[in-house]
């Protein structure tokens, strides 16, 4: 009997031993295939010093290679302020890179935080490129690793689990579906893979939520399939197409303890999808596409997911009565015959301003979760900048470019009051 469990015990050892070993072959083949598509992205800033111009590093960061040709994403954080670029590859070489036809070695998406940039292959080199996973596919508890630059140390791997999918109104970006890991995240690595054990993409790891500045335990990915298609579009149209529904909505508690919660329509736009369909102010959104509408983040990320064109269905509650309404989105007619000011004005102040349907004012139709300035609110309406009338959209963006797309003061009235707002002198960024 002694002699039995003697070999039980050894068989049983030996067979722990195969699992573990294979278990780490796992993480050992997944940064394998993905390393060779990672690149170290150093940010340089122009300096002007005694009458010279020199380079000033200002941040690490990090570039997952999404194709052959040496397309790069990354996260728009990451290189916002650098005017000059390296990227840096696993086998220690150093890329150029290439302009775009804006003039600068980026194209981005701020609603994403995404950004992408693209690898000097003017002499026909090509380049090892992650292959992208469907993100949906992604369990709760599986595996995943991270492959970044943190604090400048290139190539590093951590590893953890996905913590959770679907996470919103946390306040990182304006359009946020994050995936949310224990997988240790740093300063640095903003803008790598995150990776499933097939080796394959299934977020780029964006944030951390840190009381210290370092990794306290969450970390948040925005999804592949976001990836690709702010991919998509900002190599192809230079700027992400998005659908659009036109109207402003607000968050109602209708429970003492305020966690029930409905979204209302404050006001339609004119001329929207949602004007031309019949929505109107005072409804209650309950679906979109069978997904539940509870709160603003919920309603921004599945319209934001959604491209143009595409078909929706919208169950909204009016006067007690459950209405089914189907339309298709397409793309603001506003965005893009004044694109550049109305890009501008929202990567300056976080504002997004619009015509209401019924009144023709000029609504708040968004504030970014980034916006410094808190005093304005979705669903105001604005009837000055500083200090000259306003009466359509073409008029509010000939006072902005008038006063050199600066905003000292906006009056706008909200719930039947007047209310003059002052903004900070802030540097525009493009």
């Amino acid at each position: 009997m002694k002699r039995f469990y003697i070999i039980f015990l050894l068989f049983l050892t030996t067979q722990l031993y195969a699992n573990s070993e294979k278990f780490n072959n796992y993480f050992i083949s997944a940064a394998s295939i993905a390393k060779p598509s990672v690149v170290n992205i150093v940010a340089y800033e122009k300096r002007e010093k005694d009458g010279k111009i020199k380079l000033q590093r200002i941040s690490y960061g990090t570039g997952t290679i999404i194709s052959k040709s040496g397309f790069i994403v990354t996260n728009y954080h990451v290189v916002k302020k650098g005017d000059l670029f390296k990227a840096v590859s696993s086998d220690g070489i150093t890329h150029e890179l290439q302009l775009f036809q804006n003039g600068k070695y980026y194209l981005s998406d701020y609603k994403t935080d995404l950004a992408v940039l693209k690898l000097d292959n003017s002499d026909g080199k090509t380049f090892t490129p992650l292959r992208l996973a469907d993100s949906n596919e992604l369990n709760e508890g599986e595996w995943v690793i991270a492959i970044g630059n943190p604090y400048g140390l290139k190539q590093s791997i951590t590893a953890g689990i996905v913590s959770s999918k679907g996470r919103d109104n946390i306040g990182f970006t304006d359009i946020e579906d994050f995936i949310q890991t224990d997988v240790s995240i740093n300063p640095g690595n903003s803008g790598g893979p995150l990776v499933n054990l097939n080796g394959e993409l299934v977020g780029i790891n964006t944030a951390i939520r840190s009381a210290s500045g370092g990794f306290q335990g969450i970390s948040f990915a925005i999804p592949s399939n976001i990836v690709k298609h702010v991919c998509f579009d900002l190599t192809s149209f230079g700027r992400v197409k998005r659908g659009w529904l036109g109207f402003v909505a607000r968050e109602k508690s209708f429970s003492q303890n305020k966690e029930n919660k409905s979204v209302e329509v404050l006001s339609v736009i004119r001329n929207s999808p949602s004007d031309t369909a019949g929505i109107k102010q005072g409804d209650i959104i309950k679906e979109i596409d069978n997904e539940k509408i509870e709160s603003l983040g919920a309603l921004t990320k599945v319209i934001g997911n959604k491209g143009v064109g595409s078909r929706i269905e919208i169950l909204l509650s009016r006067n007690g009565k459950i209405i089914d309404i189907k339309f298709v989105l397409r793309e603001k007619d506003e965005y893009v015959r004044l694109q550049s000011e109305l890009e501008q004005l929202f990567q300056s102040y976080g504002v997004e301003v619009d015509e209401d349907a019924i009144t023709g004012n000029i609504v708040v139709t968004y504030l970014s979760p980034r916006s410094p300035h808190k005093e304005i609110e979705e669903g105001d309406i604005i009837v000055s900048v500083n200090n000259k009338k306003i009466s359509s959209l073409e008029s509010f963006i000939e006072k902005y470019k008038s006063s050199e797309r600066k905003i000292q003061s906006i009056k706008v009235i909200r719930d039947s009051g007047t209310h003059e707002i002052y903004f900070e002198d802030i540097k525009n960024e493009e």
